[in-house]
């Protein structure tokens, strides 16, 4: 596991992410209402990292996923009329966005 985070480590510069990528990335924050105004930036470094990690060159939709919740659901507003929680805002919105 160390040799593999040192190898993502070194990736990590060349990993890149397309302009549709960081689009996506600010509507889903849009969509959700993210408290600040940098969700998007949590959402893409998270997903690089993710990208590096595996191997991947470019960061895609599905990197985009997987770190959605742990990257924006300290981000939003509070609804106190909503029993869900944050995480299950997060991937309804990623659901509703990227399908299922």
């Amino acid at each position: 596991m160390r040799r593999k985070i040192a190898a993502a480590r070194g990736r990590l510069p060349s990993v890149e992410v397309s302009d549709v990528m960081v689009e996506r990335a600010a509507e889903l924050c849009m969509s959700l209402g993210t408290d600040g105004l940098r969700g998007e930036l949590t959402l893409i470094r998270a997903a690089r990292a993710v990208a590096s990690l595996e191997g991947k060159v470019q960061v895609s939709d599905t990197h985009l996923r997987r770190v959605a919740a742990p990257a924006l659901r300290h981000r939003l507003r509070r609804n106190p009329l909503d029993d869900a929680g944050s995480s299950v805002r997060v991937e309804r919105a990623v659901i509703q966005m990227f399908g299922a």
